[in-house]
């Protein structure tokens, strides 16, 4: 008699998202159709798994425990410093505020009128 073992292994995923411009996503298609990649799912895919690989854990993120009023006074200092678009996102990684902190303070700053949303921009090609 055969005695098979039946190992599973168990791979947990999270979905990313990102919005890139009309003319990044055309040249993703074109590696795509190009055969680099079954679909441009896998090609971002590998292109994340390389970045991991080409950055390591040299940037990990550092969250830092800051009060309310210290994160709105840094999210305005940021703010005056880097004039034009400014992501939420990006803006928490590089002050080391939770998201959620930071996006309640650009949310608490536009009601009362401090900054302005920016309009999308089209880019007609």
């Amino acid at each position: 008699m055969v005695h098979c073992i039946i190992v599973s292994l168990v791979v947990y995923v999270k979905r990313l998202s990102a919005v890139v411009s009309d003319d990044d996503y055309r040249h993703v298609d074109k590696l795509v159709k190009a055969g680099l990649a079954k679909s441009v799912a896998q090609l971002v895919r590998e292109a994340v798994a390389e970045y991991i690989d080409k950055k390591g854990a040299g940037k990990l993120l550092n969250l830092r425990t800051v009060p309310l009023e210290q994160a709105r006074q840094e999210v305005e200092d940021y703010l005056k410093s880097h004039p034009g678009v400014v992501w939420p996102d990006e803006m928490a990684e590089e002050l080391g505020i939770d998201y959620r902190i930071v996006l309640s303070v650009v949310q608490n700053l536009l009601k009362e009128e401090r900054i302005e949303e920016a309009e999308p921009e089209v880019i007609h090609a």
